[in-house]
């Protein structure tokens, strides 16, 4: 598990597991060697550097006495690998404390490599800065020695005509190195003006590290503090929370329990008052399928017996007899006829209709 977590207390049978945190003669409370002083807990509330005899560098000679150390295997303080036993609460405490070591060591490496950061930012931007003007200045040099090249070729060209123009040369030469004066005095001036900036850019940046740090400081600090009164609030809220839950789920089995009872019960009584319901209906229906069957065979008989009749009656070329029935009784019989169709078609989709609502039930 991480050093940020604590670990719950796992229950076992008696000497299942022991917590121990370094042998005996050894010091628990140590520090790095590049440690600074820290007072985040000067009041010891979240680790209390308290005393164990145990891990005593003074005692070493004691505990390196044979009949010392089978005492204190006997009575349970130490371990075979002679090593200090402890409470639960003391280690999570001292890998807590293991943990502080452990960040107050990332933060004072994420410091040192911020500053150098910051100090390569700066070099990066001076020598930026630096070359910036070095380009300017060889530009600068490049346009003169062009001019100076093609002043050059015109005095080859004209020096037929230098004798003539002495004067103006001598102008021309007293405007050039005012010139060159000039631009020099133009170029330190602007050297100034860059150094002046990067210092005052230096200076900005110092104090945005200066303002950024305090700020850090004081979120740190707020933080420390709203989180070890979160730490307490949750501890007791947890607490409450545990007690009532256990009370609800206590009282949650007993009441599912006599209503699972109560639902057999009821579920039982339903099931066989259903079943005893669909017996009678079974054979009620059945009872009247049976009485529709036997009339509707009856009726089936009748139809046949009139087809019969009916087709000896009509002969192919024309002439009728009479079979069974009397002619003048014709007419009757054809209506009475078409009415048993009738019932007997009706009859059929109504028992249909019941079948399948049977076979759904």
């Amino acid at each position: 598990m991480p050093l940020e977590s604590k670990i719950p207390m796992v229950p076992g049978p008696e000497g299942a597991y022991n917590f121990t945190r370094r042998k005996i003669g050894k010091k628990l409370w140590t520090s790095s060697s590049d440690a600074e002083f820290n007072l985040n807990d000067p009041y010891c509330y979240e680790i209390k550097f308290t005393y164990d005899a145990l891990h005593d560098e003074h005692l070493v000679p004691f505990f390196s006495k044979t009949n010392n150390i089978q005492h204190l295997l006997k009575a349970g303080l130490i371990t075979r690998n002679l090593e200090g036993k402890c409470s639960l609460k003391d280690y999570n405490m001292y890998r807590k404390y293991l943990r502080n070591l452990h960040t107050d060591s990332i933060k004072r490496e994420l410091r040192k490599r911020t500053c150098i950061a910051h100090e390569k930012r700066e070099l990066e931007y001076a020598e930026e800065q630096a070359q910036n003007e070095v380009n300017k200045l060889k530009r600068r040099e490049r346009l003169i020695e062009a001019r100076k090249k093609i002043w050059t070729a015109h005095k080859l060209e004209e020096e037929a005509k230098i004798r003539a123009q002495r004067e103006k040369a001598k102008k021309l030469i007293k405007r050039m190195k005012l010139l060159q004066i000039t631009k020099r005095q133009d170029q330190m001036m602007r050297a100034a003006r860059a150094k002046a900036r990067s210092d005052n850019i230096k200076q900005k940046q110092k104090l945005a590290t200066e303002i950024q740090e305090q700020k850090k400081i004081h979120t740190f600090v707020d933080w420390r503090k709203k989180e070890h009164m979160r730490k307490k609030a949750r501890e007791a809220r947890l607490k409450h929370d545990q007690e009532q839950k256990t009370m609800a789920i206590e009282e949650k089995w007993k009441l599912r329990h006599e209503l699972q009872r109560k639902e057999i019960e009821k579920e039982q009584f339903l099931f066989d008052y259903m079943n005893t319901q669909r017996a009678k209906f079974i054979k009620k229906y059945n009872e009247k399928i049976g009485k529709e069957r036997g009339r509707m065979d009856k009726l089936l008989q009748k139809m046949k017996m009139f087809v019969q009749c009916y087709m000896a009656r009509r002969l192919p070329r024309g002439r009728e007899r009479i079979c069974c029935t009397l002619y003048n009784d014709k007419q009757k019989s054809v209506n009475e006829t078409r009415k048993l169709s009738h019932t007997f078609e009706t009859r059929l989709t109504l028992s249909k209709d019941k079948q399948a609502q049977v076979s759904l039930n």
